[in-house]
């Protein structure tokens, strides 16, 4: 359909123009697009080369307990030099992924250090705090940052939004007397992706058209998002069966559906086609307690437990209500539109 191309094009303006460098200002600049099929084939040889010439030191790497970005560190392998010992090629510890975007299959890498230690893994709509060194094939730096405010993953280049929902966040951390926070077992690794899930046709300050980007990082932590405030989590509005989709608009008004506070047009706003159910405690402990106690059922879920300005820790119990029994809840269901008292 016509509209979705059209919200396609819209969107990926937006994105292109949110960076995920938060600092980088400066003015992107659109060529004429080459054919995406035909540039993820040239994109994947260059990547392939690259995993097939540098190395990283991962005897090192892999014994620390919290690694950061700075104990990685990745080397070319030159013509005629044989791989250093206590090291690894990282075409042999890579993983292999696959996804799709715009209807053309993407091969993409990741090089996992370390998992995470967190209970949490972010969903591809999350907000997350990260450091990381985005760099170049040849080596240059167009990127660093350490840890900041929180990024959306909904505004960042595609491949962040498949590469981090596949590690965890860190299991703690520490507020400095300098002002600075460290963080303890913190999700940590390296991605190596085509243009087609970066920046592609668009220029920007240091990172030329069509390149491969890299990227060095530690996950620190994420936050659900709820970006129509309508109490269905931003993930649950849109779909994950076709690789961390966007662009799902139930009831064709031209509103995304995780933007769109009346997912189904019928009329009635989801919060209203949707029960909710609060639990309240004075310590985070207590409303724990009260949670654990409860025995979801499939179509329920917790929402992020938030607090009250006088202190009081709250949740909500969400019920995806199903009135006509037809599989589909009421929210995304044209058909039932009854607001749940």
């Amino acid at each position: 359909m016509n509209y979705k191309y059209n919200i396609l094009f819209i969107f990926s303006f937006i994105l292109m123009v949110a960076s995920c460098e938060k600092d980088d200002d400066t003015t992107s600049i659109q060529v004429p697009e080459n054919d995406r099929t035909e540039q993820q084939a040239i994109d994947n040889d260059s990547l392939i080369v690259y995993l097939n010439t540098h190395y990283y030191n991962s005897s090192v790497v892999n014994s620390l307990e919290n690694p950061t970005m700075e104990d990685l560190i990745i080397s070319e392998l030159l013509d005629g030099e044989t791989l250093p010992t206590n090291t690894s090629l990282l075409i042999n510890d890579v993983q292999t992924m696959i996804t799709t975007y715009l209807e053309v299959e993407y091969v993409y890498y990741i090089l996992k250090i370390k998992q995470g230690d967190g209970e949490y893994s972010p969903n591809f709509t999350d907000a997350i705090r990260v450091s990381y060194n985005g760099f170049l094939s040849d080596g240059t730096v167009f990127a660093q940052s350490a840890f900041q405010q929180p990024i959306e993953l909904t505004s960042t280049i595609q491949g962040w939004n498949r590469v981090f929902p596949q590690f965890n966040v860190s299991n703690s951390f520490t507020s400095n007397v300098d002002g600075t926070v460290s963080f303890e077992g913190s999700g940590m690794g390296a991605m190596f992706l085509p243009s087609g899930l970066s920046y592609f046709s668009t220029y920007k300050s240091g990172i030329p058209t069509y390149s491969n980007l890299m990227y060095k990082f530690e996950l620190l932590q994420a936050e659900s998002r709820d970006h129509d405030l309508d109490n269905i989590p931003s993930h649950m509005e849109i779909s994950q069966s076709n690789d961390s989709d966007l662009l799902i608009d139930t009831d064709e008004d031209l509103f995304l559906n995780f933007l769109d506070s009346d997912d189904d047009g019928d009329g009635t706003a989801t919060a209203s086609e949707i029960k909710i159910d609060t639990y309240s405690d004075m310590t985070l402990e207590g409303l724990q307690t009260i949670l654990d106690a409860i025995e979801l059922m499939s179509n329920q879920f917790i929402s992020p437990i938030s607090t009250l300005p006088d202190g009081t820790f709250t949740a909500n119990i969400i019920t995806l209500v199903d009135d006509n029994g037809n599989g589909i809840p009421n929210y995304l269901d044209v058909t039932e539109s009854d607001t749940i008292e």
